[in-house]
């Protein structure tokens, strides 16, 4: 999602041809409307602790009354994808890029419009995808009380409604490497607060593997990322002072987050330090952390662990008041990127983007109040952001070049609308 809260409010042009938002060629499907509920998949609770009653509320499908359509189209995904969401609660789109290509993105999924919910709009639409791009996990909230979670396969146009929950928290999927299994995070009673593991292939049968007080403000913790290998999930929690970044092996079972006294207990976890985004390209020895301060305060800084815990390296550490956004290795592991901006003031305030050396010297290469958190491509030759617009059209930019590609922001196009 875009930083900026007038996400598709006027913004500076940028030069372009308009030949480039010609979309690639693609073969559209059916349009896949949610069916009716089958059985009950419950979550599984501790095995010290009873079954929630009543029943839990996860269940494999919606109800109709609270279906809206999902529109798909059938893709050829290319060796390096890239997917975002561009429009807000009922225009909400998921495009593909190909990070080795200068073609326009194309469009993916699309949503119908959802009921206005009788109480406060919360309505909103997150997603994770695998690391070849096989499998996306969408989470659709409804309202307050209802997330429904959806699988895509972008090379049939496939939709499959994984479950509904019906807690009261929001999280964004994070989908395993090979897109077999995704994480998410809930809040409800003792029983079904944490983080929980679902299959992606077999249907959902959600086990916990992050337990956690209810009572606590902050909770649940979230999932942040899979280690390469499967093995590893990073999560992160929020307390007075920031964000703190733990890791949790999968196949040691469950762990209890106990975020008072922040420590784990069962299963093998440990907590690394400050934290709210982590790089795992670097391996189980070489983790990259970013912590960024918020108006109570905390520290942003970049770092590098182990998934063993032990003294920090801190790599760089910026010398104002500056929120992180996100900070990644490029694909040699020599340099990074950081995505910082002022803590004060203002939801335009200058985002800058440099590359920096493991002994914190860098190069500012990007400065705009009008750009997301960058990655990289697969060969570490481009590292792509989007970037302004206007109500119309966006742009995917280089930002070791002068390359730019223009896209539309509401529909396929050209033209634009």
């Amino acid at each position: 999602m875009r930083r900026d809260a007038a996400f598709v409010s006027a913004l500076a042009a940028l030069t372009l041809t308009a030949s480039a938002c010609l979309p690639a060629a693609r073969a559209p499907t059916p349009s896949v409307t949610p069916g009716p509920p089958s059985p009950s998949s419950s979550s599984s609770p501790p095995s010290s602790t009873p079954s929630p009653s009543p029943s839990p509320s996860l269940s494999p499908s919606p109800t109709p009354a609270s279906s809206a359509a999902v529109h798909t189209t059938a893709v050829t995904l290319p060796d390096d994808p890239h997917f975002f969401s561009v429009g807000g609660q009922d225009s909400t789109r998921i495009l593909l890029f190909d990070s080795a290509a200068t073609r326009a993105p194309v469009e993916v999924v699309r949503f119908d419009p959802a009921p206005v919910p009788g109480g406060p709009d919360v309505r909103t639409i997150a997603f994770g995808a695998s690391a070849d791009g096989r499998v996306l996990v969408i989470a659709r909230r409804f309202s307050e009380q209802r997330t429904v979670q959806y699988l895509v396969r972008p090379q049939t146009g496939e939709v499959v409604v994984l479950l509904t929950d019906l807690a009261s928290s929001f999280s964004v999927p994070v989908v395993s490497p090979d897109g077999a299994r995704y994480a998410f995070a809930r809040s409800g009673d003792a029983a079904g607060t944490g983080v929980f593991i679902a299959d992606a292939r077999a249907g959902p049968d959600p086990k916990r593997i992050v337990a956690s007080d209810p009572q606590i403000v902050g909770s649940p913790p979230q999932p942040s990322a899979w280690s390469p290998d499967g093995k590893w999930l990073a999560v992160t929690y929020q307390n007075d002072t920031g964000s703190r970044m733990g890791v949790v092996q999968i196949s040691a079972g469950e762990t209890t987050l106990d975020i008072a006294r922040e420590a784990f207990t069962g299963g093998n976890a440990r907590l690394l330090g400050y934290g709210g985004a982590i790089d795992w390209r670097g391996g189980d020895q070489n983790l990259l952390i970013t912590s960024s301060r918020n108006i109570f305060g905390g520290r942003s800084f970049v770092y590098t662990g182990t998934v063993a815990g032990g003294t920090p390296r801190e790599l760089y550490v910026p010398n104002t008041d500056t929120v992180l956004s996100g900070a990644a290795w490029h694909p040699a592991l020599d340099r990074f990127f950081v995505d910082e901006r002022p803590l004060c003031c203002g939801v335009n305030a200058p985002s800058t983007i440099s590359i920096r050396k493991p002994d914190g010297s860098g190069t500012n290469v990007y400065a705009s109040p009008f750009v997301d958190v960058p990655w990289w491509s697969k060969d570490g030759t481009r590292l792509w952001a989007q970037v302004g617009g206007d109500d119309s059209v966006g742009y995917l930019r280089d930002l070791l070049s002068t390359t730019s590609v223009m896209f539309c922001l509401r529909s396929a196009g050209p033209p634009c609308l």
